[in-house]
């Protein structure tokens, strides 16, 4: 597998930057790429550390793959073995020496990230550079570890009750630039970068729409459930095909809007700022060719999980996605949330509206449940 190493890009790559002061060091008295604790952090650093004489960069360069598999995987039990008795943190992602961080994958999924992570870098968006690709071919054990630059800083996540507006508003327009030019990059058929699989989590997962589809089609299923009211079963039941066809044509998605190249996750868990101030995006999983509005949909689509902001956080978060998208899309991301509730409490069965409307499903052994 190819991988990069080539120097991150500087904030210079990005247009519409305004001048960018370096924060205050004391707020990254504690750093991590990694979503977790600052004492959870404290102690992978104590164990990966006391494990193994690979706790440089320039060791874990010389490990062979088998040495450095081997090493992963010593490191996961150790710190699994550390939580007992305590809530167990996901181990997916865990830092392996003081420069590099991995993250595991399946098969299919550590493809797409791959893809998903290099077009980035291609792009000169500030993304964690991959050092190395270890694949796993074992037929109990299919997929890959992918080794990154780690990144030192706080998640905006971490920092944002925080920081000043002036602050907000500087960050955000390091979004802007980078979203201004993974936007530019246009594919004829929406999916992850590798495999054009639909996986975005707006759509679940047995109605999702078929591979390589044309972004048309993920605007039809936007439109009619934007449509959608009252009971389902009241609704499919009345509704004639050609109204159901009517629904997904007229609503607040343009058909023709052309899939871009997306994040797709936009929280701030997902963001990282470093101590020059520069942001940095992380968290490929789920990016891929997507209408743009799905970029602004995934920066509303964590909020239920912040309760602790106060009424002043939330409105520097619409502030920073204002300007982070240039007030664009607002009425489609809202759309994208509202499909999304729609889908989660209605059942199976009331789904077949969809399919009557022109919606394929994406895995053929589906068609006969809904006939």
């Amino acid at each position: 597998m190819p991988h990069s190493d080539s120097p991150a890009p500087e904030s210079a790559s990005f247009p519409d930057l305004p001048p960018s002061p370096a924060l205050s060091s004391s707020s990254f008295c504690s750093s991590s790429s990694s979503s977790i604790s600052p004492e959870q952090q404290s102690q992978l650093d104590k164990n990966f550390t006391n494990m193994s004489p690979a706790n440089s960069d320039e060791a874990i360069k010389r490990l062979t793959d088998d040495e450095l598999k081997s090493f992963i995987s010593d490191l996961r039990d150790h710190i699994r073995g550390s939580q007992k008795g305590h809530y167990q943190k996901c181990t997916r992602v865990i830092r392996i020496s003081q420069g590099y961080v991995t993250k595991s994958y399946g098969e299919n999924w550590g493809k797409d990230a791959i893809a998903g992570i290099e077009l980035a870098r291609e792009l000169g968006v500030r993304v964690p550079a991959i050092e190395r690709i270890l694949e796993y071919n074992e037929i109990d054990d299919k997929g890959f570890e992918i080794v990154q630059q780690y990144v030192p800083g706080k998640t905006l996540k971490e920092l944002w009750t925080d920081l000043s507006l002036e602050e907000t508003i500087r960050l955000a327009f390091q979004l802007r630039g980078m979203l201004r030019i993974m936007h530019q990059k246009t594919n004829d058929c929406i999916g992850s970068c590798y495999s054009l699989k639909c996986r975005t989590y707006y759509l679940e997962s047995e109605l999702g729409l078929p591979r390589a589809c044309k972004a048309e089609e993920i605007g039809k299923v936007v439109n009619f459930w934007s449509n959608y009211e009252g009971l389902p079963k009241i609704c499919w039941v009345k509704k004639s095909v050609e109204e159901h066809e009517r629904a997904c044509a007229i609503g607040p998605v343009s058909l023709d809007c052309p899939a871009v190249f997306t994040h797709h996750d936009l929280a701030p868990r997902n963001m990282i700022v470093d101590p020059k101030g520069d942001l940095w995006l992380v968290d490929w999983d789920y990016a891929g060719w997507y209408p743009a509005y799905f970029d602004r949909a995934s920066m509303d689509h964590f909020m239920l999980q912040f309760g602790e902001w106060s009424s002043n956080d939330r409105l520097r978060w619409d502030i920073f996605c204002s300007i982070a998208t240039e007030s664009k899309w607002e009425e489609q991301a809202k759309a994208v949330n509202t499909m999304l509730s729609w889908m989660a409490c209605t059942s199976g069965n009331h789904r077949i509206p969809c399919v009557q409307a022109g919606v394929t499903l994406r895995d053929p052994q589906f068609s006969s449940r809904m006939e």
